[in-house]
């Protein structure tokens, strides 16, 4: 699948078969975050594989919304570098973007997840007081009983505009 078909066909996914996801893909996964922008290329992200099945229970425990975590085969934790205080949501959010995208060309799903009880997250995954959690990306095969996810985008002519606000496009 190509970037622009995965961008285009990428739905959420909150239920995973029990299929392994391979190592493999993981890495993949984590490759198209390492290259995601950043400003002035600070990377202000690691990331923490997880596929072990009693930690990743534990991490869905700890999650307000998306205890899904629990069932999943496998799952990447973003982690912010809490020094960069301007740009790093934004850059950690774009190597999210790339993973998401990457995960679906793979033929995995993700949602991201953001409620969660960072700190007890953090001690479980042994994250370090300069490093935040920034989200937990679940990943697996979808359900084939539970299919992926998707409101309708809104119209291209709500929110597309051309030279100034309110333009239409052009004939």
């Amino acid at each position: 699948m190509d970037a622009i078909e995965a961008i285009l066909s990428r739905r959420v996914q909150r239920a995973f078969a029990p299929t392994p996801v391979e190592s493999e893909k993981l890495l993949q996964i984590v490759e198209a975050g390492r290259h995601a922008m950043s400003a002035r290329n600070l990377q202000p992200w690691q990331f923490i594989v997880v596929q072990n099945r009693e930690r990743l229970n534990e991490m869905g425990g700890l999650c307000i919304t998306g205890r899904f975590v629990a069932e999943c085969p496998a799952a990447i934790v973003v982690l912010k570098d809490n020094s960069n205080t301007r740009w790093a949501a934004v850059d950690c959010a774009q190597a999210v973007q790339n993973m998401a995208n990457a995960g679906w060309a793979l033929g995995l799903g993700t949602c991201w997840v953001g409620n969660f009880e960072a700190q007890k997250l953090g001690e479980l995954l042994g994250v370090p007081v300069e490093w935040s959690i920034f989200t937990i990306l679940p990943f697996g095969y979808p359900d084939p009983a539970k299919p992926p996810q998707g409101k309708p985008l809104k119209s291209r002519r709500e929110m597309v505009h051309y030279e100034m606000y309110g333009n239409p496009k052009p004939n």
